[in-house]
Formats: C-alpha cells, structure tokens, sequence
C-alpha cells in the first residue's frame, strides 16, 4: 500500500512527547487514522500537544481497535500564542459550532459559552465543541487547541467582570465608527470579547455591561451581522492589530 507521508497528518494528544514514546490511539483518533486515512506501519504523521512542541512520529501497529505510533523526534519547538479570549451565545441550528471551527483557526485560545436573556440554546455539548476545536487546530497547524469552558450566565459574566481582561461589546445598537480606530489601544493588553445571540441583548444587559470598567463599545458598521460572522469579523479585527495573523 502506497505510503501516506506526503498528505501531512496532523494529530493532537494529550500526554508527554519525547523520543522514542509509543502513544496509542483509539476512539475517534484510531477510526481517523484507520478508515479515514488509512494509514499503515512506517507512515508518518505529526504530534503535537500544546506544550512540547510538533514531533514527528512514525504508524508502528494498526489494529482493529487501535492504532500505536512511536515518536520519533521534535521538528518544531512549541509557539506561544497571543491570548484572547471568546464568550458567545449559543446559536440555532448549532451554528456556535462554525464559530468554534473558525475562530480556533484565527488563534482565538479560549471560549465560554454565555446564556443571556435572549438565547434560544441554552445547553451546549462541550465535548463535541472541543472535539471541533481539535479538528480545526490539528488541519490548520496550529500547535495547540483552545479551551472550552463550560456555560455561565450572563449575570456571571457581568459580575467577574471578565476577570481584568479589557471586553470588547459587539453591540448592533452603537454608533459606526471605524472598529480599526475604536480597537487600536488593545494592541498590548489582556483582550476578551463578547458575541450575543440572535436577538441581541437586552437593555438590562445592555446597561450592565456598559456599566462594567474596561468595556471597549464596538460598532461592526451599519449592516447587521449575524453571530458567527461578527465572530469572525471581530476576530480578525483583534488579531491584526496584535500582529497575529499570518504567525504559526
């Protein structure tokens, strides 16, 4: 069978990598490798963890319930990512999901689900959130995933006050400005941001937050964007400024 090593398989896992370490892989990382890929001893793939860096690895047994690898030698020391951090309302139609994809391949490190007054989904799967975040930083070749927290209320947010972080409001009802001008103080500081659900806030949520110290008001212009595209836009918005886009 003809040998895989030129599609570059990534893989993230959670242990030690050092040389020479035989790690197997079952659940969803075994039926990956096995009939997805179909990988066979002697291909090659990547293994990172979030903290030893990327190490090249070799298939060293495949079978029907698992697959072993053996770790073969770090190729690329670990890369320290800006952290910025995401809470969202969950969508309909599990569309929080797309942001989680799409905002772990902008480098967004962190996200905690906010149920707000006008959220429709009030309970999320976390375990099917993280395993979305690892697809998306495992093709993307980010060296490690996002955490996902679980859900608080609105009311906690407001009351821990994003613990210190400067919180950018996506808020349809501000005046448009230029969003480059309103964020260009956070180049250097601890940034969380804040996406709400379809219907938008409340205006007790509305006044709560504004109430809140280090609250940047951010207009996204005078078209309103659904959820996950305001994500994405806002998103991208702070990592240009931080000068992260285009870094590993």
């Amino acid at each position: 069978m003809q040998s895989n090593q030129s599609r570059n398989i990534r893989l993230y896992q959670n242990c030690k990598l050092q040389q020479s370490a035989i790690i197997k892989l079952t659940s969803d990382d075994h039926h990956y490798l096995k009939n997805v890929m179909r990988v066979v001893v002697n291909d090659r793939l990547q293994i990172f963890n979030g903290v030893d860096g990327e190490w090249s690895s070799m298939v060293v047994n495949v079978k029907r319930d698992f697959v072993e690898i053996e770790v073969i030698e770090c190729v690329q020391g670990q890369i320290e990512y800006e952290e910025i951090h995401c809470y969202f309302s969950p969508l309909n139609a599990n569309r929080h999901n797309y942001i989680i994809e799409k905002l772990t391949e902008l480098g967004i490190t962190s996200f905690t689900p906010v149920i707000t007054e006008f959220s429709n989904i009030r309970k999320v799967n976390n375990d099917k959130l993280l395993a979305r975040a690892k697809e998306a930083a495992e093709q993307c070749g980010l060296m490690r995933i996002p955490k996902i927290n679980s859900a608080i209320l609105m009311e906690d947010l407001i009351n821990e006050g994003c613990e210190g972080a400067l919180l950018v409001f996506c808020d349809e009802r501000s005046n448009p400005m230029n969003p480059i001008d309103q964020l260009s103080r956070v180049k250097e500081l601890n940034v969380s941001f804040l996406i709400g659900p379809e219907g938008g806030f409340s205006d007790k949520e509305r006044y709560d937050i504004l109430e809140l110290q280090n609250v940047i008001r951010l207009s996204l212009g005078s078209r309103i964007l659904r959820a996950d595209t305001a994500a994405i836009v806002v998103a991208s918005f702070l990592q240009a400024i931080k000068g992260e886009l285009g870094s590993g």
